[in-house]
């Protein structure tokens, strides 16, 4: 029984050892035609002196792989929920877009965001993770810009990585600036390959905020699974927290 237990526990070091140094060569691996649900959560905490906004928002999501190459994918994103909560000193507006005649605020709000769930967004990514176009995004919507799409993708490094090693990328905010980052992939297993990052936000040579992010990507086909992902910024006097949540 001992011997038993010994070679048990020196199966799990060896198998736990080897995890530990494999590397992986991130590219997405197309699932063609299989929808994905996703959450996201954001909060947004505006901090103007003595005037504060506190924004709560849900969407919910459904996005199917529509089409692939040997360097794309094209993607199809319907948006099939929206819950929104605003905070601004004495004015609380609330929106739901299961119910969006609830009030005037609700109604103006759901004129601004209707055509995002009712029209599908259609990108297409390579598949080293990096949105290359938006090639149908809703019209006349005030709070959708197709380049956030582009902004908020990062691009995997074209080598191997083993745990613990790091890439550096650049993504240009139309509204910010430059967002210089560092990745660091920090483990794979069967639950996931789990990356880190940091960056920092600078407008005209100047640091003006962070970024720090948690990612896990499915370990099979690399598509991310869960997001967390916490930006702070201070310009003339305003600071912004926003915090987003990919579940």
């Amino acid at each position: 029984m001992i011997k038993i237990i010994s070679l048990a526990f020196l199966s799990f070091f060896m198998i736990t050892t080897s995890t530990a140094q494999d590397k992986v060569l991130l590219k997405l691996k197309p699932d063609l035609n299989n929808p994905i649900t996703q959450k996201l959560h954001m909060t947004i905490d505006v901090n103007a002196g003595a005037q504060s906004t506190m924004i709560d928002a849900t969407m919910l999501s459904v996005t199917t792989n529509t089409a692939a190459t040997d360097s794309t994918v094209t993607y199809s994103t319907k948006f099939t929920e929206m819950i929104m909560a605003m905070d601004a000193g004495m004015m609380t507006i609330n929106y739901d877009s299961k119910n969006p005649d609830a009030n005037e605020f609700s109604k103006q709000i759901h004129e601004k965001v209707k055509t995002m769930l009712d029209n599908p967004v259609v990108a297409v990514m390579s598949l080293d993770g990096k949105v290359k176009d938006v090639e149908d995004a809703p019209d006349g919507n005030d709070l959708f810009d197709p380049n956030m799409l582009k902004e908020a993708s990062f691009e995997y490094p074209s080598k191997e990585l083993k745990v613990g090693e790091q890439w550096k990328a650049t993504s240009n905010n139309k509204a910010l600036g430059p967002i210089e980052q560092t990745y660091t992939l920090k483990s794979i297993s069967a639950d996931g390959i789990a990356i880190t990052t940091e960056g920092h936000i600078n407008a005209e040579g100047e640091s003006i905020g962070s970024v720090i992010g948690q990612y896990l990507l499915n370990p099979k086909t690399h598509y991310l699974k869960s997001a967390t992902i916490e930006t702070k910024v201070k310009k003339d006097d305003i600071d912004v927290t926003s915090k987003i949540e990919i579940l």
